[in-house]
């Protein structure tokens, strides 16, 4: 809030010094019939600016994942060059603003120009409204909440405004010399962070690949979701895990523009004032048209060589486009909720069983998942949609060898990861089966000390049991995600049962169908084999099952076990990645490098949380606690999204 605040106390401060002095004019010059005309200008130029913001952050939205970092690269770059020019300038400046502004406002009054006087109140609105805009995009970008900070921007121009009414009715007056440079402070602390900020997107659009290691652990002191992170954040622009290239730029910036603002100035003869023009304002727009061109020039630029890139939008009908024809091939479909709120999920499968999935997209959320598809009929899915739930997906074209299939490395990766999920099916029948015993014999407590054991093996192999058509709900739906008129079977009834009603009455044909449907699960996992995209899409998956849902404690809602869970969850996506890392590091070694430092950091909080060799009841997690997690797990889930197109090279 307070960096949004400064901002638009700053930038009003400017425009309402100018627009006041400009309506004292006309007051005491008897023009009071001209001042209706600077108002409209004002809110005129102020509309414009608003539309400006909007259509910029709009723009952003709506681009694929890696053009949304270039914008917000150049929207970050723009805005450091904005604050950098406002700092220079108001230090040359500040001291004899007012006295400059009022003779040029007398000037031009004495020639009889009223117009000139509204074209005044106009062009300084819309000059400190535009760099407003820029720099709060920029801002927003990097902020936590969007909401908090807007109403930071919100107070600053509403404190501004009221600045200058004061100073239009005689009641204030500003050592403008000693308020820029106390706002400057905090904008250069501002800008350095936007720099670091800047440097990281260019880092995921793909422009900068160098300096990426982390360079200082400041989780300690920048404890994500608690008021002192955010002002550390918001005021000093640290980050509790930057990287090298981040630090550097950050220090690069900060210390010269405080150095500069600090230094006394040197008096020079007094010169007659000029306003600041709109060349900034220029390259604002220009710069971003470039980009915005470029961006529609490229088809695949976000994806590795050799994918198409297919995009679909969640809506209330389901998927658009309902239906496709694509050739062979390794294939990115790109996915974004338009809006909705009755659709969160895209699958593309193969007969009953899930090819690769999106989960948990939200209105204002987008994700992606790559494939390698074969020649054949397959079918899309967007399950809550009201006439497009379903579509046909039919690939053409001659089949495109596998990902990997002259690599040793990938083969040996897939080949074990189907071990690994082959055993963890037996663990899971095995661990089932006594949860299961106890469950039979009423033996409630056993049952309790049974029920997280029995679903890790099916937490660490999820986004497989889940290709399986009905099996995943049988096994784990919790009970608002099953149909009025469906049956509620699985885990979750049974543990509904045990903690809520402290008893196992009733529950026999649950438990005896759940052990059921783990051995029929185990059956269908035997034998089967895996395409490399696969393994990082599951691994990907079950991490935004962690960050999407499982962090707000749904899941395991009557026993809290939660932690248990997470930590299942990030085991195998961990085990998934670790097989297809050796093969990763010898395309990308500094993305494999980041996503094994990144795993390292969830498990360090996860064993952080133990108390003793076991996990607490998960209402023993604060939410400040919860939130950073989350944070660590979605930092950690960003960079494990771009295995599956690096693969596909």
């Amino acid at each position: 809030m307070l960096p949004t605040f400064v901002i638009g106390l700053r930038e009003g401060v400017e425009a309402a010094l100018i627009v006041s002095i400009i309506a004292t004019f006309l007051r005491q010059e008897g023009r009071t019939d001209a001042l209706r005309w600077v108002w409209a200008g004002v809110v005129a130029a102020a509309t414009i600016c608003l539309a400006v913001g909007i259509l910029l952050e709009v723009v952003n939205q709506e681009l694929p994942q890696k053009q949304q970092e270039g914008l917000e690269t150049v929207v970050g770059a723009v805005a450091v060059g904005i604050v950098t020019f406002m700092l220079v300038w108001m230090r040359r400046n500040a001291a004899g603003l007012s006295a400059e502004l009022r003779a040029n406002t007398a000037s031009a009054l004495k020639q009889g120009s009223v117009g000139a006087l509204i074209g005044m109140a106009f062009f300084a609105v819309f000059r400190e409204g535009l760099e407003t805009a820029v720099f709060l995009v920029a801002v927003f970008q990097n902020s936590d909440n969007a909401g908090t900070a807007g109403i930071g921007a919100i107070l600053g121009i509403l404190t501004a405004v009221v600045i200058g009414f004061a100073i239009y009715r005689g009641g204030v007056k500003l050592n403008y010399a000693r308020f820029f440079r106390l706002t400057g402070l905090v904008l250069a602390l501002v800008a350095a962070g936007l720099v670091a900020s800047t440097l990281h997107t260019a880092h995921e659009a793909g422009w900068i690949n160098f300096g990426q290691d982390q360079a200082v652990d400041l989780t300690w002191l920048v404890v994500p979701g608690t008021w002192t992170a955010a002002l550390l954040t918001g005021m000093l622009g640290l980050q509790p895990q930057p990287t090298t290239i981040e630090v550097i730029g950050y220090l690069a910036y900060a210390i010269p523009a405080i150095t500069y603002i600090l230094i006394p100035a040197r008096k020079k003869p007094a010169k007659e004032h000029r306003m600041k023009s709109t060349a900034v304002a220029t390259v604002v727009v220009t710069a971003a048209a470039l980009f915005l061109a470029a961006c529609g020039s490229s088809d695949d630029s976000s994806s590795a060589p050799g994918t198409k890139q297919v995009a679909v939008k969640l809506t209330d009908a389901g998927c658009e486009p309902a239906t496709m024809k694509l050739n062979a091939g390794p294939t990115e479909f790109k996915v974004t909720n338009g809006g909705t709120g009755r659709v969160s999920e895209f699958e593309v499968l193969s007969g009953s069983r899930i090819l690769g999935e999106k989960e948990n997209l939200v209105a204002g959320l987008s994700g992606s998942f790559t494939v390698n598809l074969k020649p054949g009929e397959y079918s899309m899915s967007c399950p809550g949609g009201k006439t497009a739930a379903t579509g046909a997906l039919t690939v053409g074209g001659k089949a495109v060898a596998d990902t990997g299939a002259g690599d040793p490395l990938l083969k040996s990766a897939t080949a074990s990861y189907a071990s690994y999920v082959t055993n963890q099916s037996k663990i899971l029948v095995q661990r089932t089966q006594k949860f299961v015993e106890a469950v039979k014999a009423g033996d409630v407590e056993e049952a309790k000390a049974q029920f997280a054991a029995a679903r890790a093996p099916y937490e660490t192999i999820e986004p497989v049991a889940e290709s399986f058509g009905t099996l995943d709900p049988e096994i784990d739906a919790r009970v608002n995600d099953v149909a009025k008129g469906t049956p509620w079977t699985g885990f979750h009834k049974i543990e509904q049962g045990l903690w809520v009603k402290s008893s196992t009455k009733g529950l026999t044909p649950i438990a005896d169908k759940l052990l059921a449907d783990v051995k029929q699960l185990q059956t269908k996992t035997t034998g089967l084999t895996y395409q490399p995209e696969e393994l990082a899409n599951g691994a990907n998956g079950l991490l935004d099952e962690v960050s999407a849902s499982k962090i707000t404690g749904e899941e395991d809602r009557y026993s809290h076990t939660d932690l248990s869970d997470f930590q299942a969850n990030v085991e195998g996506s961990e085990t998934a990645f670790g097989l297809l890392a050796p093969a990763l590091r010898k395309s990308d070694p500094e993305l494999a490098t980041t996503i094994a430092a990144r795993f390292d950091a969830v498990n360090a909080r996860l064993a952080q949380l133990k108390e003793g060799d076991s996990y607490p009841t998960y209402e023993k997690v604060t939410p400040a606690e919860r939130k950073r997690l989350s944070q660590l797990v979605d930092a950690l889930a960003e960079p494990l999204s771009k295995v599956a197109s690096q693969l596909s090279t």
